[in-house]
């Protein structure tokens, strides 16, 4: 005989041998846990009957070829399949009905295991896009009424699982100093921020549901909360949809003395400047809510600066 034949059929049966130890620990692992539902739960009851499938085939296939050392292979493989689709099925879980057959518990296994079975696809296939500003925004509509509530807390987390962002709430709020002020202008930032990294649609869609599970989540939802919500969601629909024709209010200052003019231009940082019947206003920003267009305003008022929100239909009728 060929010696390096020989060697080659020494290796063969010694991988054999190393295979019977792989089967063995395998099965013993699962042995003594076969009766826990968790790690029934764990096995894939559909993977164990792909197995069997496709590995039958392999057996008649290594008897016509006379191949002794691979149907002994598939042999063993296929046993640790067998045994797979017993511990899945439930067969030696507690069960009330004791008469369910294997076919009838394997049955209920493929049918839940096929609600499952896009699981890991979504989760490698869906990223989040922006996920930063996401957890961001969700903590900020949380403590706009200056208290984060633990059912908040808890929602956001369970999002931060679902989405698999690796971010914590707590690194989150260290590294803004605005949470739990109510601070309206930092969140509408935010907003803006997400919006600016071209978000997926769907993947918006999602955040507006999610914001109006948030803001109710708490069984209480304050006016503040309600109006900065209405703020939030506009901004995000327009996005979703540009042709939509959400109505804006344009805070604008009115400047009544060539002094008031001067502390305008000395406070603004962005602003479009205008003539409306013959007056110079500058206007300072859109906003969806009224009541929210009126904070900005008294933020100006405080300045000693004359400013009104006005609809783009009340600056047609002006112009």
């Amino acid at each position: 005989m060929d010696p390096l034949f020989l060697l080659l059929q020494i290796g063969i049966w010694v991988s054999l041998v190393f295979t019977v130890l792989e089967v063995y620990l395998v099965i013993n692992k699962l042995w003594k846990r076969k009766h826990e539902r968790k790690v029934a739960e764990s096995q894939s009851s559909m993977a164990a009957l792909v197995a069997l499938v496709t590995g039958f085939p392999f057996l008649f296939h290594y008897i016509h070829l006379k191949d002794w050392e691979s149907f002994v292979g598939e042999i063993l493989w296929l046993t640790v399949s067998f045994f797979i689709l017993f511990v899945s099925s439930g067969y030696w879980l507690f069960r009330a009905d004791k008469r369910a057959s294997i076919f009838s518990l394997l049955k209920d296994a493929v049918r839940l295991e096929g609600t499952e079975v896009g699981n890991l696809a979504k989760a490698l296939l869906r990223k989040p896009v922006g996920p930063n500003s996401m957890v961001t925004i969700l903590i900020q509509i949380a403590c706009i009424d200056n208290e984060f509530h633990h059912k908040e807390r808890e929602y956001i987390e369970n999002f931060i699982k679902k989405w698999d962002i690796k971010l914590s709430i707590d690194d989150v709020i260290n590294d803004q100093d605005s949470f739990n002020k109510g601070n309206f202008k930092s969140l509408l930032f935010a907003v803006k921020e997400y919006i600016s990294i071209v978000p997926p649609e769907k993947q918006v869609a999602e955040m507006i549901d999610t914001i109006n599970e948030l803001i109710n989540i708490d069984d209480s939802v304050t006016d503040e909360e309600r109006m900065i919500v209405l703020e939030v969601n506009s901004m995000l629909q327009t996005y979703l949809n540009t042709e939509v024709g959400l109505e804006k209010f344009e805070v604008c200052i009115i400047p009544r003395s060539e002094e008031q003019e001067a502390k305008a231009i000395s406070v603004l940082f962005n602003y479009k400047y205008k003539e409306l019947q013959g007056v110079n206003v500058f206007l300072v920003g859109e906003y969806f809510s009224e009541e929210y267009a009126e904070i900005i305003c008294e933020e100006y008022r405080s300045l000693g600066l004359f400013a009104v929100p006005l609809r783009p239909s009340q600056q047609t009728e002006q112009e």
